[in-house]
């Protein structure tokens, strides 16, 4: 039996706290920020992370039966800002990582539904 949806966020937040501890190499985050050490992959990281955790948070305060809803309107606004910082001149590599690593992680859980 398949999983429900807030037991897959669960377990997704999980791995993308590890890969982001492991790609900062156990830095904290603002640090390699101040540095200016940032990589693409750290806020790829990030970006997941987030989106997962603002998702779990949804899920938590509603019923089941809108999880799904819940779960295509959190991808909507993703997609939405990563499209907005793609039509910007000189787009933020950074912003554009981590908005593509939370597209990703929430149109993973969409495509194991």
């Amino acid at each position: 039996m398949m999983p429900d949806l807030l037991t897959r966020v669960e377990q997704a937040v999980a791995a993308a706290e590890q890969e982001a501890l492991a790609i900062a190499g156990g830095e904290a985050w603002c640090q390699l920020q101040r540095d200016g050490r940032v990589t693409g992959g750290v806020k790829y990281s990030e970006g997941k992370l987030a989106a997962l955790m603002a998702l779990r948070r949804q899920l938590r305060a509603a019923e089941p039966a809108a999880w799904t809803q819940l779960l295509m309107a959190e991808l909507a606004r993703w997609q939405e800002a990563l499209t907005h910082i793609r039509r910007q001149p000189q787009p933020s590599l950074p912003w554009l990582a981590y908005r593509q690593g939370g597209v990703d992680a929430l149109a993973a859980l969409r495509d194991d539904a």
